[in-house]
């Protein structure tokens, strides 16, 4: 999806699918969040991620991994690395095409990954949850069904994560 967007000009018409809504987020309603977010998939977490940044009575742990290709490729850089200052939000990357921690800022190399997400890093990823997780997961049909095995392999119950 993403590198369609990067091909439109002005005028072009789009017709949009998904992510489909559904999922409805209450403060504090779960212990930690782990987003899991694909290139464009990280849409429907911003503005769960605001919504609980805004609000100084919601006490919810949010880990958010944002997967792209490239450090370049990183949607919101500047709006994730502020909402990264908040005490209860944690925000890692995976980066698909580049294995060079060297290339990268210095305060994003001990935060990002290379290589894809799998299962080795979910579950990591899990088990430094500070309270027991809820995930959400949005990405390509391929991204959303690997982590949903992922996470059952991991130790998730179905109904403890949501696919967008």
């Amino acid at each position: 999806m993403s590198r369609y967007v990067e091909s439109w000009r002005a005028g072009d018409t789009a017709f949009w699918r998904g992510p489909f809504g559904g999922f409805f987020y209450k403060p504090n309603q779960y212990g930690e969040l782990l987003m899991l977010a694909a290139g464009t998939g990280l849409a429907p977490m911003v503005p769960i991620l605001h919504s609980i940044t805004d609000n100084a009575d919601d006490e919810t742990f949010i880990t958010l991994v944002g997967c792209f290709k490239t450090f370049e490729g990183i949607y919101l850089k500047a709006f994730l690395q502020e909402q990264a200052r908040f005490w209860n939000v944690r925000i890692f990357f995976v980066l698909s095409q580049e294995n060079s921690p060297e290339q990268l800022p210095w305060s994003y190399r001990d935060k990002t990954h290379f290589g894809r997400l799998a299962q080795d890093l979910i579950e990591e990823l899990v088990g430094s949850c500070r309270r027991k997780p809820f995930a959400l997961v949005c990405g390509s049909a391929e991204f959303t069904k690997d982590m949903a095995r992922c996470l059952l392999s991991a130790g998730l119950a179905e109904d403890s994560y949501f696919v967008f």
